[in-house]
């Protein structure tokens, strides 16, 4: 269930949190499993994360959400999430019932093409480009004009 935490949340009653309260907590001894995927673990009902054996945790920054997934680690493997804020893209920490101990692995990323684009920006590279020599003085010209109460000095 991707992007979870917008119809698993704590606080809204909601058709869906009750149905997936159900399957997480009952569905085990039928043979059903689910996949709750999310961004921000400390906004998914608190019912639903108790039942997740296993979690794959990818950066996370915020100190919420890293508690979150401290929560489910024993005591003495609860330092592992200090590594989440520095995770490279790709990169995730795997704990709980799927790892006998905590495994830092690199997911493969979908060939290109294929992928969503939801890429971190380049930041360091766009400001590197060299730039078109921009008409700014037409540029402050037009944008000034728009403002009656500017006089040119």
């Amino acid at each position: 269930m991707e992007e979870a935490h917008r119809y698993l949340g704590r606080e809204d009653a909601s058709l869906a949190r009750d149905a997936v309260q159900r399957i997480v907590k009952e569905g085990r001894k039928f043979g059903i499993g689910a996949m709750i995927v999310s961004q921000r673990p400390s906004e998914i009902d608190d019912t639903i994360l108790s039942q997740c054996g296993t979690f794959f945790s990818l950066r996370l920054s915020n100190s919420a959400d890293r508690s979150k997934v401290q929560a489910a680690l024993p005591d003495s493997l609860s330092g592992i999430v200090d590594s989440l804020p520095v995770l490279r893209t790709g990169e995730a920490v795997i704990t709980g019932e799927a790892a006998k101990l905590p495994v830092r692995c690199r997911i493969t990323l979908p060939e290109e093409g294929k992928r969503p684009s939801s890429e971190d920006p380049l930041v360091a590279q766009n400001w590197c480009k060299d730039r078109n020599a921009e008409n700014y003085a037409a540029l402050t010209a037009t944008w000034r004009s728009q403002n009656p109460r500017w006089t040119e000095e």
